[in-house]
């Protein structure tokens, strides 16, 4: 026997087959398609759409210089200084007590809704019933109630859970989480479904935090974008407005806030500096009147001559001190409160004090929202005293040095003074007293301008930030995104099936085409016999030119090309690997085929454990057969011989009685002999025999055959049946070994017959005729 080589195919994706596997599943996709399609556009006709609405903020760049608050009226404490600063006033924003304010001054924790059959419809302005919220539980979330009119001015909410509540307008009403009160507009209609929703404020904030994105474009140009997105554009820009000014608002007061303190301290010195102001004069005027003293400064012109600058410079530094003294004071207390500033002291001191007070707004505005155990809190806590301990210092240092130059002037005014021994006493009274005078009407003048200044800055209503673009909505709204969800439903659409046609093709280990066999094989493949309908005729008839009986002429055909040349019959074996798979079928057919005038054929029904030739006899009956001629050496094979009804040019053996010894039977050389002796009378012997994963019945005949004919049936045997017959070629069990694919529907050749696909014949196989709808939707 000769060894067939055998190669392994390297797998190739075909292409063309992959697409044309799922093109042939059109109808399923364009079902998906229209499906999806319309799910998007019930979608598209009842979702509510939301539109983003945005404002914009510019903040102003804040000076350094803190010396002269005259010097520039465009920065009265407003504007920032950096980036960071912008930040922080981004969280500032969207902060829970500026939401709170904005939440109570719309009334936003009461929403109102016209119901429809499918989508609510939410009313901001034209609203015809309003509601106000006087009282509720600290426990309540929201609460839900459709309004009816009684009559008048009676109404009824009707709650789903606790029942109706009867009431008047502008009268309060207790409900179940708490008392409102409702208002009726008469200029709008009320419709029916009309449906109101209560909310705790602190709900609405909490959402407001979540929509409101505040978002900072450009820091170096201290700008700051605000957007919210929601289903009413009115409602969404009246929030934004309402926001900015809230802002601005809060700005203002913190603003004022150190406005005021530092205007209290100037008010306290000033009480200070009159009252001793008023003493200096009053002894001023006492020394006069009681020395006589009327031009003193002419009389002491010449003495004071040499330490006029010297004095001079002594007030200058004695009133620095002074103010020192009092920034001492104030300094040494504890309670945290803001420092007076901008009183022309050292600059970095007052950068210092500037500093600090900045730092103690920003702590008290945090412990509005946190307490005292935040981490935030406690890191500024920890820098407030900090800072607090650096300006006690530069305070001492600048005291010292003014001390030092004070008594470096004290000791040249006493060496001076050494030299004016002939100045009358009185004179020097009289200069001290009028020292002591200028020194407090320096002070009371700087106070006084301090006080200006900082009313010009408290009375000033600089907004913190300018509105540059007020809140306005785009036209084309956020969600849903009409061509987005169109293109996503389509593409959907095409996606579910192709999923579940590749998990299926993937899951599919059954054989359809030759592609199949050739992806695993390289033996050769003679032919695909068509499937057939249930009503269709199986057996092929003289003159017969359907499709069936054109695919075995092929068969036929192809067989010449792999059949030995000799003078006695070819001898076909028909087999396969399970039973179903239309071997008899192809057994029967191919022997009323080769059968003519020219040289007759037998067909032997070999299969003697599950004999299946006799369902196509037209007289089922009970035919003694080869299992007679195997066991018993009497008997005759000519008696044993039918000639079809069909084709006179065919002969048939059935199997016979069912033995309970078939292997026994098959290898006794019998059936050898059987074979020899009509291979004389022949020209063709068809072999139908048993199944070859099933039984080992085939093999033991297989060596009088000249070809193999090893059918599978498509869509019903599996890949791994190839591999097996490989085994069976490999193990030189079978010779000459080709495919037959039986049963190949249209839609798994790709080309072919224009008829119905699918037939039933072989064991218990039934089937029924196929609506039209199941033969478009094929699987």
């Amino acid at each position: 026997m000769q060894q067939i080589e055998l190669q392994e195919n390297e797998e190739k994706i075909d292409l063309r087959r992959t697409i044309t596997k799922y093109f042939y599943k059109w109808p399923w996709f364009l079902v998906s398609v229209m499906v999806c399609m319309i799910s998007a556009y019930v979608y598209l006709r009842y979702s509510v759409p939301k539109y983003q609405s945005k404002t914009t903020l510019k903040f102003d760049k804040k000076e350094n210089d803190l010396t002269s608050a005259l010097s520039d009226l465009s920065n009265l404490g407003i504007g920032l200084g950096n980036a960071d600063e912008l930040k922080s006033e981004a969280a500032v924003v969207n902060s829970r007590p500026i939401l709170m304010q904005v939440v109570k001054n719309l009334n936003l924790n009461v929403e109102y809704f016209n119901t429809g059959e499918i989508k609510d419809y939410q009313l901001f302005t034209d609203v015809p019933v309003s509601g106000r919220i006087l009282k509720f539980d600290k426990k309540f979330v929201s609460s839900e109630y459709n309004l009816k009119i009684i009559s008048g001015d009676e109404f009824t909410l009707v709650n789903e859970n606790h029942g109706k509540f009867t009431g008047k307008f502008n009268v309060p009403l207790k409900l179940d989480f708490g008392v409102v009160v409702l208002t009726r507009d008469s200029h709008y209609t009320l419709k029916p479904g009309y449906k109101i929703i209560f909310w705790n404020p602190i709900e609405k904030v909490k959402k407001l935090e979540k929509t409101i994105q505040v978002d900072i474009p450009d820091d170096k140009a201290l700008l700051m974008d605000i957007s919210l997105i929601g289903t009413v554009p009115i409602k969404s820009e009246t929030i934004l407005n309402e926001l900015t000014l809230q802002y601005n608002l809060d700005g203002q007061k913190d603003k004022n806030l150190q406005a005021r303190n530092t205007q209290t301290f100037i008010d306290k010195r000033l009480e200070v500096i009159t009252r001793d102001l008023s003493g200096v004069e009053n002894q001023k005027e006492n020394f006069q009147n009681k020395n006589r003293i009327f031009d003193l400064q002419a009389q002491a012109e010449l003495a004071l001559q040499n330490t006029s600058e010297n004095t001079k410079a002594l007030l200058q530094q004695q009133a620095q001190l002074d103010l020192l003294n009092s920034l001492t004071t104030e300094a040494s207390k504890g309670n945290n409160q803001l420092m007076p500033s901008n009183l022309g002291l050292n600059p970095s001191l007052e950068q210092t004090i500037s500093q600090y007070n900045l730092l103690l707004i920003s702590r008290n505005k945090t412990l509005k929202q946190a307490t005292n155990e935040n981490p935030a809190v406690i890191e500024m806590n920890r820098e407030i005293a900090s800072l607090k301990d650096i300006i006690r210092d530069n305070i001492r240092e600048q005291k010292d040095a003014v001390k030092a130059t004070i008594s470096q002037l004290q000791n040249q005014i006493s060496t001076n003074n050494s030299a004016i021994d002939k100045v009358p006493g009185q004179s020097k009274i009289y200069r001290g007293i009028e020292r002591q005078q200028n020194l407090k009407e320096q002070l009371f003048l700087f106070l006084l301008q301090k006080r200006e200044e900082n009313a010009i800055n408290l009375s000033v209503d600089v907004p913190k930030a300018k509105i540059v673009n007020p809140a306005y909505t785009d036209d084309i709204p956020v969600s849903p995104k009409k061509d987005i969800i169109i293109i996503g439903a389509f593409l959907l659409g095409l996606l579910i099936p192709f999923a579940i046609f590749y998990l299926l093709f993937i899951l599919d280990d059954k054989i359809y085409t030759r592609e199949d066999i050739k992806e695993r094989s390289n033996l050769g493949i003679l032919v695909d016999i068509p499937s057939l309908k249930v009503d269709d005729n199986h057996l092929i008839q003289r003159n017969d030119f359907s499709e069936l009986a054109e695919s075995f002429r092929i068969l036929v055909s192809n067989l010449k090309f792999i059949l030995p040349k000799k003078d006695s019959a070819k001898v076909i074996i028909v087999t396969s690997s399970v039973k179903g798979e239309g071997k008899t079928l192809v057994s029967v057919n191919l022997a009323l085929t080769v059968g003519n005038k020219n040289g007759r054929a037998l067909l032997i029904g070999s299969d003697i454990r599950n004999p299946q030739i006799q369902r196509y006899d037209s007289e089922p009956v009970k035919r003694k057969g080869l299992t007679e001629f195997l066991y018993d050496e009497s008997v005759n094979v000519h008696d044993l011989i039918h000639t079809s009804y069909t084709n006179p040019y065919c002969d048939v053996i059935y199997a016979g009685t069912i033995p309970p010894n078939p292997q026994e039977l098959l290898s006794n050389g019998r059936y050898q002999k059987l074979i020899e002796q009509m291979s004389s009378e022949y020209a063709y012997i068809i072999i139908d025999s048993a199944p070859l994963m099933l039984v080992s019945d085939t093999l033991s005949i297989a060596d009088v055959a000249d070809a193999t004919l090893y059918v599978v049936r498509s869509g019903v045997s599996r890949k791994v049946l190839i591999d097996f017959a490989q085994d069976l070629v490999k193990e030189s069990k079978l010779k000459n070994v080709s495919f037959v694919i039986n049963d190949i529907s249209k839609s798994a050749r790709g080309y072919g017959y224009g008829y119905n696909y699918g037939y039933g014949y072989g064991y218990n196989d039934k089937e029924t005729k196929k609506s039209w709808w199941n033969k478009i939707f094929k699987s």
